[in-house]
C-alpha cells in the first residue's frame, strides 16, 4: 500500500514557480485491524518500519513517518529557505 500527499503552494495567482511538495507513505494492508488509536485506515495500514500499524503508533512518530507529515516538512523547510 502506498499513500501520497501532494502540497502546493503558489505566492499569487500567476505564480510560475509554485512550491510543490510530495510526501509518500510506504506499507501493507493488514487482514486484522490493530490499535486504538487514528482513524480510517490505521488500524489497518502496517508500518515496516516500526512493525506495526499506524494506529499503534504515537502521535508524534505517525507525523513524522506519514504522507501528510513528509509533505508539511517539505513546506515548512522550503518556507524557511524562502
Amino acid at each position: 500500500a502506498r499513500f501520497h500527499c501532494v502540497l502546493v503552494m503558489m505566492r499569487h495567482e500567476n505564480d510560475p514557480t509554485p512550491l510543490v511538495c510530495h510526501g509518500r507513505w510506504e506499507g501493507r494492508i493488514l487482514t486484522e485491524r490493530l490499535g486504538e488509536n487514528g482513524f480510517g485506515y490505521d488500524p489497518i495500514f502496517w508500518v515496516p518500519e516500526d512493525q506495526c500499524s499506524s494506529a499503534q503508533l504515537e502521535p508524534a512518530r505517525k507525523k513524522q513517518l506519514s504522507h501528510r507529515g513528509q509533505a508539511l516538512q517539505q513546506l515548512f523547510a522550503a518556507l524557511k529557505d524562502a
